[in-house]
């Protein structure tokens, strides 16, 4: 017959080792998400920043004609642009009397106001001669991606979109397990008030964190006064914990 502690730690072995690979797994899902939640809003900045201080607009590329420069789904910031600034090479939005709005290269000037264009992936120049006109902007700045859920849906590709919506809400979901010690493999798994961060303090005793030298967000003045509401929440929720535990027993 074994000893019961040897059994019982042995049982307990694979349960600690399950719990910190599942908080491996959760903190590593967190953190990518917030890497791609960064990215998003990096790429949407590059959209909103220029749109609201610069007067470029945005414009949703919808076909490849296009490629490599730039492909479906992704935006491109146009802005405003003179007819003594037109030349050949030069990217320009235009509205075309048969397929509607385009963006294409300027290959050749025509006259002083007419010009012919070509996509970068078609083989020939486009039929139809671009008078100056009709030029919205020239492109300044493509934005890769972002605008895909968009052409997705106006395309009727409710699949996409809602596989979309699915995984931003598991992103938003996951993100937060990347900064709760709780899931941190390489912090000893307590939830950490956020009021400690404001005191920046890492653990010990009151007398001990009241006097530590650590980086604090708070003024000096404000310090010990935040470390005393603490102390006295601490001893409410253990006096809340006692009297729970005496009546249920």
């Amino acid at each position: 017959m074994g000893n019961t502690h040897e059994l019982t730690r042995r049982a307990a072995t694979p349960a600690r080792h399950t719990k910190s690979l599942k908080r491996t797994l959760m903190y590593g899902a967190g953190t990518l998400s917030m890497l791609i939640i960064s990215m998003v809003t990096s790429l949407s900045l590059w959209i909103a920043l220029p749109w609201l201080f610069l007067d470029w607009s945005p414009t949703l590329v919808t076909s490849g004609s296009m490629q490599p420069l730039v492909a479906p789904g992704d935006v491109v910031m146009v802005h405003p642009v003179r007819t003594a600034d037109l030349s050949p090479n030069t990217v320009v939005l235009f509205e075309s009397p048969t397929r509607g709005r385009m963006l294409h290269r300027i290959v050749e000037q025509v006259s002083a106001t007419t010009f012919r264009t070509q996509g970068d992936a078609n083989p020939v120049p486009d039929s139809e001669i671009l008078d100056a006109d009709t030029v919205r902007g020239a492109a300044v700045l493509a934005v890769p991606w972002v605008g895909r859920p968009s052409l997705w849906l106006a395309q009727g590709r409710i699949p996409e979109v809602a596989a979309t919506g699915v995984a931003l809400l598991v992103i938003l979901w996951l993100a937060p397990r990347s900064f709760d010690p709780a899931y941190d493999p390489w912090s000893s798994g307590r939830r950490v008030n956020p009021a400690e961060v404001l005191l920046g303090r890492s653990g010990g005793s009151p007398a001990d964190r009241r006097g530590a030298a650590g980086r604090r967000l708070l003024p000096e003045a404000l310090h010990g006064v935040v470390l005393d509401r603490l102390a006295v929440q601490t001893a409410a929720a253990q006096r809340r914990t006692v009297s729970l535990v005496e009546g249920l027993s």
